[in-house]
């Protein structure tokens, strides 16, 4: 192990438990995801929600029409419909969840970043 490497290691277990007991905090997610209405890209945050809400929405009706269809190609236009609003409040969600763990990461890599600076 070099010199470099056992001086990141010992600032990087300074830090460690503190952000370890950080990130084990359930209310953490919650407290992020209201944390990330705020900011640069507040806008696309906000339209995404908005997306999955209406997204649900329209699932929902799809739901309700498709029991209440009277012939079988109406079932199936709705069973479908439902399904690809299903598949697309999915992909935002998970999409929203990538963008969270990319800031997360961005973060994490600063906080380094600075470490490495302070050692100098």
């Amino acid at each position: 192990m070099t010199d470099i490497d056992k001086r990141l290691q010992t600032l990087l277990s300074e830090g460690d438990s503190a952000a370890i007991d950080k990130s084990l905090d359930e209310t953490g997610f919650y407290a992020e995801v209201f944390n990330s209405f705020r900011g640069p890209q507040r806008f696309m945050h906000i339209m995404t929600w908005l997306g999955i809400i209406v997204f649900g929405a329209l699932l929902i009706v799809c739901i309700i029409k498709f029991f209440g269809a009277e012939t079988t190609r109406d079932q199936i236009f709705y069973a479908g419909a439902a399904i690809l609003l299903n598949s697309a409040q999915i992909a935002l969600k998970i999409w929203f969840n990538m963008r969270l763990n990319r800031i997360a990461i961005l973060r994490e890599i600063k906080a380094l970043r600075l470490s490495i600076a302070e050692m100098r």
